[in-house]
């Protein structure tokens, strides 16, 4: 489960850093439903979720501190969905989607490039 917590950490920051800048509010959202969602992330090496979740945390403060690019975290992304596809249930990528659209309109209304990016997560996890 690691795997699928790092991938929903880059596309967290994907989406928050779309406009170039991660608010506060978009941290403190994708927290907030990772918590309340914990069972999703769970394992038996991580029964309640907490590595989980204090891992997502930390790639996005990573992330934000080191001024990854949004495009490239998609990738990121991209690549390890691609990889572990089957890690992915339908309940993760129902969440990641719903994960992803609140985090962007956490700050205020999504922006342009918000909705190209979300669009491409939509279409990348239909499959």
């Amino acid at each position: 489960m690691e795997q699928v917590a790092k991938a929903i950490g880059y596309i967290v920051y994907a989406v928050a850093s779309a406009d170039k800048h991660v608010a506060e509010e978009e941290k403190k959202i994708a927290h907030d439903l990772i918590n309340e969602h914990w069972t999703l992330l769970a394992d038996n090496e991580d029964p309640f979720g907490v590595r989980a979740l204090d891992f997502v945390d930390k790639i996005i403060v990573s992330f934000d501190e080191d001024h990854l690019d949004s495009e490239k975290a998609f990738e990121s992304f991209q690549a390890i969905y691609t990889e572990r596809n089957q890690d992915f249930t339908k309940e993760i990528k129902q969440f990641i989607l719903d994960l992803c659209i609140k985090v962007g309109s956490a700050f205020s209304q999504m922006n342009k490039s918000e909705l190209v990016l979300l669009s491409r997560i939509e279409i990348l996890l239909k499959d």
